[in-house]
């Protein structure tokens, strides 16, 4: 009698069950193996096979050479993984338009094939065709483009030197837009960048311009403002003046001057060219961290200085645009109005930030002003205001809550116009009504409601001086500042101004209408610098 492979319980013992389980998964590995690893390999060999060349990948590529959109003969070669110019002029090239040339070449596949033929010149492939030439390890290879197909949006191309005994070639066709990358003009191929670094690494910034008229011929001595970054990453103006720098404008001039592209490129120094980059609109000189790679691109020697510093001049108009000498001391052209990305401004470069913060981390608001000159018994005004659900309200002032809401908006970001003095003494302060302050303003709030309560703006409004500017000092800084009287129209300069544009008349219902049956008088025009000595300080 034959055992059964069953227990007691009719199932299969663990032993044969482990065998079965072994036999599947080898069952398993078998089919990937032999169907769908072996598919994934016969459809890789059919690719490779239907490419117009075939055994390389585009970064086997060395060296390409053709005639370009505009009718030069360039050659382009890789060095040390990158892409240079080398005829008709020695320059970097364009990394992404000759990767794609590359990629282009070593990639191309046949979409059909015609057949051979001897008679190149029906398909546009014979004296018109153009050619595009290029090396892999020393071997030559070349791809003729020619016509495109009557229909289907093709076009017909074939190998370079590749005949039979007969000189028959084959033709094939491809799809038109895989000829694209080759129809640049010279300077597309060109790389447009005149430096490239990182804004990080800039330690030391140095910019140069002429005092007594952009670009004059002979200018006098030159203004110069010099830009140091701390050692905790904070920038400052190191000359003329020692000061805090505006740490917004130096990224956005970083930004400007790193991105800088060239319009077009000067190769020809004619005494033109020469003349006019000798009017020197702005110079730029900087020094970067020793951290890190030295040779960032563009950064490479000039004269005596090391790779770890640059210079770049901008100059008068020439055709195309403004002429630029960059580190490398090569000419190109830029657009004309990207001068203006360059302020020639001392007060541009200074930190001028009178207030910022978080518009919904504001909930409290305290105005306080000094009493008017002819009422000086009387308490001056204070005036607490709170962010409760409906808007900003006061328990004693009926407030104009959107009046409120465009003043707390207008202090999360305001900046001065320009610094009138680092210091000023208490004698000084009292004559441009900083000491004791005409107005005062400060922001209290935090980053979550209940939570601890911080100051986020301490403004102190002295004096308007006599070109309409408000003198206006922060509270935790001894700088004085000024704001244009555009820039202080928002702000309740004195008592007189807030009444008149932030609270709301209790005679009216709100609206500026008089309520009915509470009778009301003529409006009364308020000057918001009411009360203010417009004198010279």
């Amino acid at each position: 009698m034959v055992a059964s492979p069953k227990g007691a319980g009719g199932s299969l013992s663990p032993r044969i069950t482990g065998i079965l389980a072994i036999v599947a998964i080898a069952l398993g590995l078998f089919v990937y193996v032999n169907e769908i690893e072996g598919d994934m390999d016969r459809r890789a060999a059919e690719d490779e096979a239907a490419k117009i060349h075939s055994g390389f990948d585009a970064t086997a590529i060395d060296s390409v050479s053709l005639v370009t959109l505009d009718g030069v003969s360039a050659t382009f070669e890789r060095r040390d993984g990158r892409w240079w110019v080398t005829s008709p002029v020695e320059a970097r090239a364009e990394a992404a338009a000759l990767d794609a040339i590359a990629s282009a070449l070593a990639n191309m596949p046949r979409e059909g094939t015609v057949g051979e033929s001897a008679d190149l010149n029906g398909f546009g492939l014979g004296a018109a065709a153009t050619v595009v030439r290029f090396q892999v390890g020393g071997d030559e290879y070349g791809l003729r483009i020619g016509r495109s197909t009557p229909v289907g949006g093709h076009r017909y191309v074939a190998r370079l030197g590749d005949g039979s005994v007969a000189g028959n070639t084959e033709v094939a066709y491809v799809a038109s837009y895989r000829v694209n990358a080759f129809n640049r003009n010279l300077n597309d191929l060109r790389d447009r960048r005149l430096f490239a670094v990182e804004s990080a690494r800039v330690r030391r910034l140095r910019i140069t311009w002429p005092q007594d008229g952009a670009g004059a011929e002979s200018p006098g001595e030159p203004f110069v403002v010099e830009l140091e970054r701390g050692e905790n990453g904070a920038w400052w103006v190191a000359a003329p003046i020692r000061a805090q720098a505006d740490e917004s404008m130096i990224r956005e001039l970083l930004s400007n001057l790193i991105y800088l592209r060239a319009s077009g490129f000067v190769d020809e120094r004619t005494p033109a060219a020469a003349a006019a980059l000798r009017q020197v609109e702005i110079e730029f000189d900087w020094t970067l961290d020793a951290e890190g790679p030295a040779e960032a691109i563009g950064l490479t020697a000039i004269g005596n200085e090391s790779a770890l510093e640059g210079r770049v001049r901008i100059g008068g108009l020439v055709p195309g645009g403004r002429i630029i000498e960059g580190p490398e001391g090569r000419w190109a052209t830029i657009a004309s109005e990207r001068l203006d990305d360059f302020p020639k401004d001392l007060e541009r470069y200074r930190f001028k930030r009178l207030a910022e913060f978080d518009l919904a981390s504001a909930r409290r608001l305290e105005f306080s002003f000094a009493a008017p000159v002819e009422s000086e018994s009387r308490v001056p005004l204070r005036v607490v205001a709170t962010l409760e659900e409906a808007g900003w309200s006061s328990v004693d002032r009926l407030l104009d809550r959107d009046a409120i809401s465009e003043l707390v908006r207008l202090l999360s970001g305001l900046d001065a116009d320009g610094v009138v003095a680092e210091e000023m003494g208490p004698n000084e302060l009292a004559g441009v009504g900083l000491s004791p302050p005409r107005a005062r303003i400060n922001v209290e709030g935090g980053a979550e409601a209940g939570g601890p309560v911080v100051t986020l703006a301490d403004l102190r409004l002295g004096r308007v001086d006599s070109d309409g500017r408000l003198l206006v000092q922060r509270g935790d800084r001894p700088q004085v500042f000024r704001l244009s009287a555009a820039s202080a129209a928002g702000l309740p300069v004195s008592e007189s101004a807030y009444l008149e544009y932030f609270e709301v008349d209790v005679s009216t219902d709100g609206s500026g209408e008089v309520a009915e049956g509470e009778g009301g008088s003529e409006p009364i025009d308020v000057d918001p610098l009411d009360g203010l000595d417009l004198g010279e300080g």
